[in-house]
């Protein structure tokens, strides 16, 4: 037998193996049990961490609550500013007041663990959304998975209890439906997105996002015969495009404000200088692994948009837009993150019939994900202790936990002095007490913002400013210089003191000299 032949056997048998390892991996990574444990992995990874590390970190969720207290006892939304002491009675839109009204309902009825379970839910509802949206593109079903896991992974701090987690979860919906409209022919499905659009505009101010990307697609015929390019757009704009954006926009005006809201808008867009005070408007650090993954998303997104014919250059203006909002704000990375995701789904647009015969999901696998996901969160936990008593002795860590409580104990009497950051807690902490200022930033001005740093950084002249000589109360953490500036003046002592806060009390000359306490709450 000659070299040849020999050699052309060796192909051969390395050919057959290796298309009997392929045939093994298709029959393994199509089986329903691998399917089942890839989508329970997807759902439940991240929320069981989240759980694992569940903690009150956040800082409006307070004053939320605290709202929506107010809307159902007053039976009436607010319109001017009821919270705050410096701005009593100045106008106030309180856009998110559903969102308030359940945040409310949520701690009557199962106490602060129900803030904790509403972000997992958030974050399962949105990994949900994004897989049915990216499934919807791809015919590869270990491709969808892999896609939405990085989603989730690059988005995982930006759904935190607030109503922005809405905007994430709605931003994805209207999308969904645009694709599903194209992919199934049926322009009726794109008349629930102004149905979407009314609950949006009730929970968060963010739906100026999902305006802005449906006005972006109702002009893609223009673009493209602009450019010269033959392609079938998302959505017709002559004959469904504006019809659909017009009635969104009619959609976004039932709120209890009206056109009334839109001033909320302008000045959020205004005031800018602000958001270099918070760290969520900052831009990634890249020292997390979310932000990396943010990173990469943009990077396939590019090379999926160069590699699909006919160019699609009103899908690149969208992740030029995306691509600019989320890094300049880490608050906006959700946007990048999803863009992305439906751009390197789409490159396989051609593909549906495909997708519809491999691998379907059938309800009963749907079902048994739902139960898995359900047992691991409620057996993590059941194992970590998740209790509204664990939760506010970690909040005591982040919050003046134990100074409010001083507070009561004692019933001391305001005006109080605070910080930004902690006034959302105070609204919600100590309601009989209003705060100087909170972190509502469309009720106190941005330069009432700036203007208060100078006071809290002990710069010149900070003995003399009016908002110190007329409290009573001043609260503030550690890292503050007015806090050791405070300890020597004579007008003010410390009453309570952690690792958390320090507590100052104005002296009055019938008041007695107390010690600091040093108890913890």
């Amino acid at each position: 037998m000659s070299a040849d032949v020999l050699e052309q056997a060796e192909v051969a048998k390395t050919d057959i193996s290796f298309g009997s390892w392929k045939l093994i991996l298709q029959a393994v990574a199509s089986s329903q049990l691998v399917l089942w444990l890839g989508l329970t992995c997807l759902f439940a990874a991240l929320p069981l961490f989240y759980v694992k590390h569940a903690r009150l970190a956040d800082p409006d969720i307070w004053w939320h609550m605290r709202a929506g207290e107010w809307i159902v006892q007053n039976h009436q939304i607010p319109r001017v500013d009821v919270f705050s002491a410096s701005t009593l009675g100045r106008p106030w839109a309180d856009y998110s007041w559903l969102f308030d009204v359940g945040a409310y309902w949520g701690i009557a009825h199962f106490d602060l663990v129900s803030i904790i379970w509403f972000e997992m839910l958030m974050r399962l509802a949105v990994t949900a959304a994004v897989f049915s949206l990216v499934r919807s593109l791809t015919p590869r079903f270990w491709e969808a998975v892999a896609l939405s896991g990085v989603a989730t992974l690059a988005m995982a701090w930006v759904v935190p209890p607030r109503p922005g987690a809405f905007s994430v979860l709605f931003f994805v919906l209207v999308l969904h439906v645009l694709v599903s409209a194209k992919r199934k022919g049926n322009p009726r499905l794109l008349w629930i997105i102004p149905g979407l659009f009314v609950l949006w505009a009730n929970i968060h101010i963010e739906f100026v996002t999902g305006l802005f990307l449906l006005g972006i697609l109702c002009l893609e015929p223009f673009v493209n015969r602009l450019a010269g390019i033959a392609c079938e757009p998302v959505i017709q704009a002559e004959r469904q495009g504006w019809p659909i954006f017009i009635a969104s926009l009619v959609a976004v005006l039932a709120n209890p404000y009206g056109p009334g809201l839109l001033k909320t808008i302008f000045q959020y867009a205004r005031d800018a200088s602000i958001y270099d005070l918070i760290t969520e408007f900052h831009a990634m650090h890249f020292r997390t692994i979310n932000d990396w993954a943010v990173l990469l998303l943009l990077m396939l997104a590019c090379f999926a948009l160069g590699r699909v014919r006919p160019f699609r250059p009103i899908w690149g203006l969208l992740l030029v837009w995306s691509a600019w909002m989320g890094f300049r704000s880490l608050r906006e990375v959700w946007l990048l993150s999803i863009l992305s995701v439906a751009i390197i789904a789409g490159s396989h647009a051609g593909e549906y019939q495909i997708a519809e015969k491999r691998l379907a999901i059938r309800t009963s696998m749907r079902l048994a994900v739902a139960t898995a996901v359900a047992v691991i969160l409620l057996a993590g936990g059941a194992i970590w202790s998740v209790s509204s008593q664990r939760l506010l002795r970690q909040a005591a860590d982040v919050f003046p936990v134990g100074a409010v409580s001083y507070i009561h104990r004692n019933h001391l009497q305001g005006p109080l002095l605070n910080e930004l950051s902690w006034g959302g807690f105070l609204i919600y902490a100590v309601p009989e007490i209003p705060p100087a200022m909170d972190g509502r930033t469309n009720v106190h001005t941005q330069d009432e913002i700036l203007s208060a740093l100078p006071l809290w950084n002990g710069e010149a002249d900070w003995q003399n400013r009016p908002e110190l000589q007329q409290a009573n109360l001043i609260i503030s953490d550690h890292s503050w210089r007015l806090a050791s500036l405070l300890r020597g003046d004579p007008r003010f002592r410390v009453v309570y003191e952690d690792s958390t806060s320090v507590l100052f009390e104005a002296v009055h000359p019938k008041k007695q000299e107390s010690q600091p306490t040093s108890e913890r709450p």
